[in-house]
């Protein structure tokens, strides 16, 4: 499955990186310094775009982890 670009829709990402360009620097990719949401405004905004709950993160390793040990025997 192909993954979508967060910034253009029905656009394909193509790995431009342009969505992971610094919001205070354009110049420079994000460092989750978080100096973006330090400010003395009265809001900021975060986009989340995937929320992964533990027991769904400890059932894909788990497979991770079986597919790896089923291709190191």
């Amino acid at each position: 499955m192909r993954k979508m670009c967060m910034l253009e829709e029905n656009k394909i990402c193509d790995n431009c990186l342009e969505c992971n360009t610094c919001d205070l620097d354009p110049s420079k990719l994000c460092d989750n310094c978080a100096k973006c949401i330090d400010s003395e405004s009265d809001y900021a905004l975060i986009e989340i775009d995937e929320i992964v709950y533990a027991e769904e993160l400890k059932r894909k390793l788990r497979l991770i982890d079986t597919k790896r040990s089923k291709l190191h025997r």
